[in-house]
């Protein structure tokens, strides 16, 4: 009897040490989560001041990695705020992005207010908010 009471302390206690790891996981995830927004801000200005394109862009346009979608957002703002003085479409956002226009298209559906549109169907034009 005294090892089934051990034995059911025993699954007790590694139950508890799983969700303690998990939790612990989910904090450090929200941590890398919030680091990548700064430094993606960080990239963003330095590109403003310098006129040249981000680390991100650059792995972007040569295919390395693909864009997280924190990066994603930044890279999509960055592209309407440099070129889209005239308006620019989803399917030029993704060309500069090397991305997929689909995938454009559900970012700006999934964030109405981080850009303004004007126009529909093919001649929709997106600019700074």
């Amino acid at each position: 009897m005294h090892s089934t009471s051990t034995q059911e302390e025993i699954a007790q206690l590694t139950k508890r040490l799983e969700l303690l790891q998990e939790e612990a996981e989910d904090v450090i995830r929200q941590k890398l989560k919030e680091a990548r927004a700064v430094v993606a801000e960080l990239e963003m200005q330095l590109s403003e001041i310098t006129g040249r394109p981000t680390a991100s862009q650059i792995k972007a346009v040569n295919g390395f990695a693909p864009l997280t979608d924190e990066d994603l957002e930044v890279q999509i703002l960055f592209v309407v705020h440099k070129e889209g003085e005239q308006g620019i479409n989803a399917k030029t956002i993704a060309a500069k992005l090397n991305q997929n226009p689909q995938r454009i298209r559900l970012w700006i559906k999934s964030n109405p207010g981080k850009l303004r549109r004007e126009g529909a169907g093919p001649g929709t034009r997106f600019f700074m908010a």
